[in-house]
Parts: C-alpha cells; structure tokens; sequence
C-alpha cells in the first residue's frame, strides 16, 4: 500500500473478505477471499477540520492449483488416443519433453499412432494472472512400440523326408510360434518344422506376440 498525504487515518474494506489492517493498510492476502475490492482510507473530523475519505481499488486473484495423470501409461503406438485426467484450475496448456509426442497443447490429449515410442514429461501450464504467479505440474507418460512383424516357409510344399524347415520372420521379435491343425512339429521358440515327425497335410502356422 502507497499513501501519499496526511496520517492517522484508518483503513476499511468493501466488500468483506478482505484480510486489511485497519491502522496500516496492509492486507494478507493468504486470508483473504479473491474478489475485487474498495478499500477507504478514512480521517475524522479533526480541529475544525472537515472528515476526509479517499479510495483505492484492489484485485485479488484465485492461485491456480492442479494435477495431472495418464492412467493408461504405458501406452501403445497402436493405442487410438491416451486421455489426461486434471483435477484443479482450468485455462491450462500442454506440452511435452523431449520432442515425438502428438498432443494436444488444449486438451492434453495424446495421438498414440502419430507419437514416438519413449519416455515423455507431460507439463500442464497455467501463465500468471489477477497478482498470481504463474503454475506448472507434470506426469510421466511411456509409449511403447507396437509390434510388427511377418513370417514365411519359403520351402512350402515339404516332404516328411525333408529334414527341417526353416522359417523366415522379420520384424518384432519375443513371440512364440503355433500351428493348427495338430500334427506339426514346430518348435515354439524358432518356429522350426521337424519334417519327419510331421504327419502330412495343410497347416496354418502362427507366429504370437503378447500385449
């Protein structure tokens, strides 16, 4: 508070809410109410002097508060779209370290097919406003890569005499090989065709990676 002229006045507040004191002016602002205030700096009638009362106004903010989460992390580069969960103050933008994700900087909103598989620090953002200094929070979100992959028995058709086939696979790696019908004897870690313990016959073979 700045006065400029006579003392011994005292200080009042319109309306309530306003943590002021009434001999000094000075308000805690901690313990008081955001809103928009008239504060009078009163002087009574004094040696045939007439009363005097001059105003200020004073603006208290609300100090922005918030959280963030992504509940579903990690996520999949095959996921759709991760949703951000806030709790608190609105009017917030997003953004992300270091670069490779697709979000929203409105909305937080992440775009799991158009993002780089990795680690990111999601920052929640509000600018200082109403005397209130400026708010961030974060959250950690992990996307994975989503598995890709082919496989092929180049050798197809094979006779039960034929030894071992073998297969050719490119891509993810981790899964485990199947075939249906029963009757073939596929190794399922290699995905490795024992010919001769074989029966004959068509099969559809599978190659797996779980989520």
């Amino acid at each position: 508070m700045t006065r400029t002229g006579s003392t011994g006045g005292t200080y009042s507040a319109t309306p309530s809410g306003l943590s002021i004191s009434s001999s000094t002016g000075a308000i805690t602002l901690g313990t008081s109410t955001a809103g928009t205030y008239t504060v009078t700096y009163s002087i009574a009638v004094y040696g045939g002097c007439s009363a005097l009362s001059t105003t200020a106004s004073v603006v208290i903010g609300t100090a922005p508060s918030a959280t963030i989460s992504y509940a579903g992390s990690p996520y999949c580069t095959s996921g759709g779209t991760a949703t951000v969960t806030r709790t608190g103050s609105t009017g917030g933008t997003y953004s992300a370290t270091p670069s490779g994700l697709s979000i929203s900087s409105s909305t937080g909103a992440i775009t799991l097919g158009t993002s780089t598989a990795g680690t990111y620090t999601v920052t929640y953002s509000i600018a200082a406003g109403g005397g209130c200094s400026a708010l961030s929070t974060t959250a950690s979100v992990v996307i994975g890569t989503a598995p890709s992959a082919t496989i092929s028995y180049a050798g197809s058709p094979y006779c039960t005499s034929g030894g071992t086939a073998t297969v050719t696979r490119t891509g993810s790696t981790g899964g485990t090989y199947s075939a249906t019908p029963s009757g073939l004897s596929i190794s399922s870690s290699t995905g490795a065709i024992t010919l001769g313990t074989s029966t004959a016959g068509t099969y559809t073979v599978t190659y797996s990676i779980a989520a």
